[in-house]
C-alpha cells in the first residue's frame, strides 16, 4: 500500500516549487524588481533589495478537508510568523503573510475573515476567536506555538493577524499547471503552450535546486524568469526550435549499448579514433533525443525530419561523389581507409542547420542516424563490409 503521508510531503515540496514560480510571475508585473527565495526566509518568500516584503506559507494536501480554527498547520504557521515579528520588530504591519492552502476554511471560523476579499475580512474578530481558540486548545504538537501566540498583548495579536492572509482552496499540484499556462498565455502559440510551460518549469526546478544547496539560501531576481521566457519565446518562433540536449550525456549503460551500433562500426572502418567515436556517440544520443523531443511536443512541421534526412544525404552524396574520382581498383586498406575520412570530415564538417538551429550535434548526430540506418557511408566500400543491419530497440538505449 501506498505510504500516503509520504507522497502528501513530496507533493508537498514540488508544489511548493511550482507555487513559487506562478506567484512571481503574477507579482513581477505589479512589482518589478522583485526577489524570490524558497526555505530562505519562509516557504516562499519575497524580498526588494534583500529585505523581506511577503513570506508565504503553502500548505498541500492530496485529499483536502475543510481547515477549521484549531488546524495544526495553521499554528505552527503563526507560531512561526509570531516569532519573527518578535524578533524583527521592525517587520511589524510591513510585510504581508500569506497563507496558501489547497484545503478550504470552514464556515463560521476565524480563519475564513482572513481572506482578502475586504467585504468579507473582519481583523479584529478573527484575532478575537483565535485567541479563545488557542486558549482552548489541547494539542501538544503546536502548543509552543497558541503559548507564543497568547503570551503577546491583544494589540499585538491584532497586528500580526491583521498581516496574514489567507488564501483557501488554491489549485493543487496538478491544477497549477492550467493557472502557469494562463499566466504565459501571451508567451508562445496556444498549441505549444505545453511544450513551452514544461521548458519554463524545468529550468525553474534546476534553479530552486541550486538555490536550495547554497549555504544561507540564495535570492532569485524575479526579472530572471522574465529573461527566460523571452529566450523561449524567440526558440518556439517560425524560424527557430527549442534546443534541450546541449549538455546532455548517455549513461555509462547507454554508452556501452551504442557503442555496438552500425554508426560506430562505420567510424571504425575509417580509423576514426577512440575520442572521436566518443564524440559521436554523444552527438548520436543528444540529436535522438532533441528529434524525439520535437516530435513529441508537436513542434515540427509535415514531413521535416524526412526533409531534413533527404538534404543531408544529398550533401554527403556531393562529398562522395567527389571522392569517388579518387578510387583505384589497387588501393591498398590504409588508402580506402583515407579516402572515406576525408568523406567523412567534408560531409560533417559543414553543419547544416534546420530551420536555423545550427547546434553542431543536431547536424552531427543526425548523419551519423542516417549511417546506422546505412543510407549513408564513409567508406568508399561500407555496403559490402558492414554487418547486417539489426532490428533496432526502441528502449535499448532510454532514447524514446
Amino acid at each position: 500500500m501506498a505510504d500516503h503521508s509520504a507522497a502528501d510531503s513530496a507533493s508537498g515540496y514540488l508544489f511548493q516549487c511550482r507555487y513559487a514560480l506562478l506567484a512571481a510571475l503574477k507579482r513581477q508585473d505589479v512589482n518589478p524588481g522583485l526577489e524570490v527565495s524558497i526555505e530562505c526566509f519562509d516557504d516562499i518568500a519575497f524580498s526588494s533589495s534583500g529585505s523581506p516584503k511577503e513570506l508565504l506559507q503553502s500548505k498541500h494536501s492530496l485529499k483536502p478537508k475543510p481547515m477549521s480554527d484549531r488546524a495544526i498547520q495553521f499554528w505552527n504557521t503563526i507560531g512561526i510568523w509570531t516569532k519573527r515579528v518578535k524578533d524583527h520588530p521592525a517587520e511589524l504591519g510591513k510585510i504581508k503573510l500569506t497563507f496558501v492552502t489547497t484545503s478550504t476554511l470552514g464556515a463560521d471560523t476565524a480563519v475564513s475573515l482572513l481572506r482578502p476579499d475586504p467585504n468579507a475580512r473582519d481583523v479584529s474578530k478573527a484575532a478575537e476567536k483565535l485567541a479563545g481558540s488557542a486558549a482552548e486548545s489541547k494539542s501538544k504538537k503546536v502548543a509552543w506555538a497558541t503559548k507564543l501566540f497568547l503570551e503577546q498583548t491583544p494589540e499585538m495579536r491584532e497586528q500580526i493577524i491583521g498581516m496574514v492572509e489567507m488564501l483557501d482552496a488554491s489549485p493543487t499540484i496538478v491544477d497549477v499547471k492550467d493557472e502557469l499556462a494562463a499566466a504565459l498565455k501571451r508567451a508562445c502559440r496556444p498549441d505549444h503552450m505545453t511544450a513551452f510551460r514544461e521548458r519554463i518549469e524545468g529550468w525553474w526546478f534546476a534553479i530552486v535546486i541550486d538555490a536550495l544547496a547554497t549555504p544561507g539560501g540564495k535570492l532569485i531576481p524575479v526579472s530572471l524568469i522574465d529573461s527566460k521566457i523571452d529566450d523561449l519565446r524567440d526558440e518556439f518562433g517560425p524560424d527557430q526550435l527549442p534546443v534541450d540536449y546541449g549538455t546532455a550525456d548517455p549513461s555509462g549503460e547507454t554508452v556501452g549499448l551504442l557503442e555496438q551500433r552500425p554508426f560506430v562500426e562505420q567510424l571504425k572502418l575509417i580509423g576514426l579514433g577512440p575520442t572521436g567515436q566518443k564524440i559521436a556517440i554523444v552527438d548520436y544520443f543528444r540529436a535522438r533525443e532533441q528529434r524525439s523531443r520535437w516530435t513529441r511536443d508537436g513542434l515540427l512541421r509535415q514531413n521535416e525530419l524526412t526533409a531534413y534526412g533527404r538534404q543531408l544525404t544529398e550533401h554527403w552524396q556531393r562529398r562522395r561523389g567527389v571522392s569517388e574520382g579518387y578510387l583505384r581498383g589497387n588501393m591498398s586498406e590504409a588508402e580506402l581507409a583515407g579516402l572515406g575520412m576525408d568523406v567523412f570530415s567534408t560531409t560533417t564538417g559543414n553543419a547544416i542547420p534546420i530551420r536555423e538551429v545550427a547546434e553542431a550535434y543536431v547536424a552531427q548526430g543526425s548523419y551519423h542516424m542516417l549511417s546506422d540506418d546505412h543510407k549513408i557511408g564513409w567508406h568508399p566500400n561500407y555496403v559490402e563490409r558492414l554487418s547486417p543491419t539489426a532490428p533496432k530497440d526502441d528502449n535499448e538505449s532510454g532514447m524514446e
